[in-house]
């Protein structure tokens, strides 16, 4: 059996300042280094919970609704949601640049467009694991897309049928799921971001992002 590479740090009472900006910094060039456009280290109060962003996965509603367990209304509610992030202080924001007709054209998403949100979910689970190991035992990450369709290719939850995820340690809640607004919060770091729909005419979108979050500490 092959040694284990694998690092970890003692857990402190306390986690200095200097270490845990040192440590932000250090996830920062990670997530470039493993394939995003853009990241920024953010406050989390920065982000906002609303309940119409739920509202948007049923109305109207998405393919995914009801279908997969990280997706609402099996996602926790939005008040939970809401004290549960205020207890953070920090979070990892980034974003990957993708054409925008493999999110304007149906077609296109399914052979392109969700590839791009499956490695993005990816870059939030490893960050999220760096900082697990570093001794963040809270970190929490949040990607885009409903793993139903990035993960089990549309096939039904096993969640719902025997309770067990068929990929327990990649799959994650989109940050809508859980009812962040990702708009407004792309908009307050300084990002440009456009309504993207099908039929949108991709001329008048020089832009398009698919999002994550890992909040650390």
């Amino acid at each position: 059996m092959e040694p284990k590479s694998g690092t970890t740090r003692l857990i402190p009472r306390e986690i200095s300042e200097d270490t845990l900006k040192s440590d932000l910094e250090k996830y920062k060039q990670e997530v470039i280094e493993l394939g995003a456009s853009r990241v920024e280290i953010i406050p989390a109060q920065w982000i906002q919970i609303d309940e119409r962003v739920r509202l948007k996965c049923s109305v109207p509603r998405c393919r995914g609704y009801n279908l997969c367990s990280y997706c609402p209304p099996h996602t926790p509610e939005p008040e939970f949601m809401r004290q549960a992030l205020s207890r953070f202080k920090w979070a990892i924001l980034f974003a990957m640049d993708i054409p925008v007709e493999d999110f304007a054209e149906r077609d296109r998403y399914y052979s392109h467009g969700r590839t791009h949100q499956k490695k993005g979910n990816e870059i939030a689970a490893k960050i999220e694991l760096m900082a697990f190991a570093d001794g963040y035992y809270l970190a929490a990450a949040f990607g885009s897309g409903t793993c139903w369709s990035l993960l089990c290719d549309r096939t039904p939850c096993q969640v719902f049928d025997n309770g067990s995820c068929r990929f327990p340690l990649k799959a994650r809640p989109s940050m809508e799921a859980v009812g962040i607004d990702v708009f407004g919060l792309v908009t307050k770091v300084g990002w440009d971001i456009y309504p993207i729909y099908n039929g949108v005419n991709p001329d008048l979108v020089p832009c398009a992002w698919s999002v994550g979050i890992v909040f650390i500490h």
